[in-house]
């Protein structure tokens, strides 16, 4: 790591220091997708899942970066006997957050607006590309139903991202493979409301078909302060 990467990527005091966000995990519908929808090298999991984000990161460190907005769906899978989450795709409001994140493996790119917005006692998240709505994420608080054993697990767990990361580097193409992890440089302080969320995606997504259905699905919408890092370590 050179020092201009140390100094944009690793700040002292964090590069994330404040975000919200709605988040949700369901099962697939279609396992022949989700497979297909994998580069190799990564392997189906013990329990395959697709999380669904949206986010609005409220403090970002250091300059030049500033707040932006993405959303992302990633698929739990498998790297030499490790398991964590692929990225699968993650448009972002800013040329700069594209820039930095692709320089990790993520595979980001600039749409036209991304927002999320508290309506009453709900929220509610969006992604327009090219005048079309990609995403929308509508989330309830405190509106819920007996959770299965899995779902409890991930609920137990407060954190929004709740493992590590396997980015290919070119993003989507390789040859190198990272593992991205989150470094807590600040102890983090997590608020998290669970309710229910429902799910509306363009069908020109190409990942449109794991869904099972709108939903609603167990989620939460989530208030971070703190400061993380994302530190990438190659594997292969």
């Amino acid at each position: 790591m050179n020092l201009l990467e140390r100094i944009l990527f690793h700040p002292i005091g964090g590069q994330f220091r404040e975000f919200v966000g709605l988040t949700t995990h369901i099962e697939p519908r279609d396992i022949n997708l989700y497979r297909s929808l994998l580069p190799q090298p990564f392997e189906l999991p013990d329990h395959p899942l697709v999380t669904i984000f949206l986010a609005d990161y409220l403090w970002v460190s250091p300059w030049p970066f500033a707040r932006y907005q993405e959303w992302s769906v990633l698929l739990k899978c498998s790297y030499a006997q490790q398991e964590g989450w692929y990225i699968l795709t993650m448009p972002v409001t800013t040329r700069l957050a594209m820039w930095g994140g692709r320089h990790l493996g993520f595979p980001k790119y600039v749409v036209d607006r991304i927002t999320l917005s508290e309506e009453g006692d709900s929220f509610k998240g969006s992604a327009i590309h090219q005048g079309t709505l990609q995403i929308e994420l509508a989330f309830r608080p405190d509106h819920t139903r007996r959770l299965v054993a899995w779902e409890q697990e991930l609920a137990d767990n407060p954190s929004f991202f709740k493992s590590d990361i396997f980015c290919l580097v070119p993003p989507g193409i390789g040859p190198r493979i990272q593992k991205i992890k989150l470094v807590h440089v600040i102890p983090p302080i997590w608020a998290p409301r669970h309710g229910m969320l429902t799910v509306r995606v363009s069908p020109d997504e190409p990942w449109a078909g794991l869904l099972p259905e709108p939903g609603p699905f167990p989620g939460t919408y989530n208030h971070f302060i703190g400061g993380i890092n994302l530190k990438a370590e190659k594997l292969a």
